[in-house]
């Protein structure tokens, strides 16, 4: 079997998140996984409806939980929107030692291909296999972090791993030392790290296996060519204020799991008007692109 991993602190109910995104991969997969979920809180009752989901697709899944003592000693980035969970994704060599590969997906992401293709990508060489940042974001991520613009800089909410080479190289454990010093100010904590630590030490490949926001704005994918959706960003598909073009998908799978029935959060008419706005903005800025690639 192939091996899966995904972190969560169940906290602002993503337990039923990670339930989306865990069936977007199990639907549209043609193989069994090995599903291992990396969690600081989670629920018995979020287990049991995660065991029944993954039972019926005749798929395992094993359950880490991450010493909370360990997570407190890592600073998690002013203003965003994430928690110390993230730093988990580090020591998956760790937990996974009888394996050789995994690939890692974050919760907010809903997978619309056989997500083997990613899995089984030739890393030549290489400790981990990655998808680059939209060409703005990653210029401004070099900027903050004062790297090179030479350089190029990636999203590790999609990865996959040579689990061997990172034990043998320890660029992992190294990674963690790292984020634990004192005078490091990581806006984007593991995943500014990682790009710091990482450099040529990662194969990339096509953006549609992370079609984040920056990506989508940059580019112009059809639905039907994307292998990953990655929801980026403070504003989820969950939402009302969320204006991505492709949230139907996260509200697609979640209505086929346990969680069902749910309803977009903070919806006001207020935030109605607002989205809105903010998609016809959107809209005529990448008409604007178009035109101008077209010159």
């Amino acid at each position: 079997m192939k091996n899966l991993v995904l972190i969560i602190n169940e906290k602002n109910s993503y337990g039923r998140h990670l339930g989306a995104t865990l069936l977007s991969v199990l639907k549209n997969s043609k193989e069994n996984w090995n599903i291992n979920i990396i969690y600081e809180n989670l629920s018995s009752e979020s287990k049991s409806r995660l065991n029944e989901m993954v039972k019926s697709y005749n798929s395992n899944i094993n359950y880490i939980e991450m010493n909370k003592e360990i997570l407190k000693k890592f600073k998690v980035g002013v203003g965003t929107h994430l928690s110390s969970i993230v730093f988990a994704r580090l020591f998956i060599p760790e937990f996974l030692k009888n394996e050789d590969r995994a690939i890692y997906l974050d919760c907010d992401i809903v997978v619309l291909k056989p997500l083997e293709k990613l899995y089984e990508m030739d890393l030549n060489g290489k400790s981990i296999g990655v998808i680059l940042d939209g060409k703005k974001d990653q210029k401004s991520s070099l900027q903050r972090l004062n790297l090179s613009l030479e350089r190029t800089y990636f999203n590790a909410g999609v990865m996959v791993m040579d689990l061997k080479k990172l034990r043998e190289n320890s660029k992992f454990l190294k990674t963690i030392d790292y984020c634990l010093s004192p005078d490091r100010e990581l806006q984007l904590n593991e995943q500014d790290a990682l790009n710091i630590m990482f450099e040529n030490d990662y194969m990339i490949n096509d953006l549609i296996w992370n079609y984040t926001h920056g990506n989508s704005e940059e580019n112009n994918c059809l639905e039907s060519e994307i292998g990953i959706v990655h929801f980026t960003g403070d504003v989820k598909p969950w939402d009302c204020r969320s204006y991505s073009p492709y949230k139907h998908l996260y509200w697609r799978y979640l209505n086929e799991t346990p969680w069902k029935g749910f309803e977009e959060e903070n919806k006001t008419l207020k935030n109605i008007l607002k989205r809105e706005l903010v998609k016809f903005k959107l809209k005529t800025r990448k008409i604007r692109y178009i035109l101008k690639g077209k010159k």
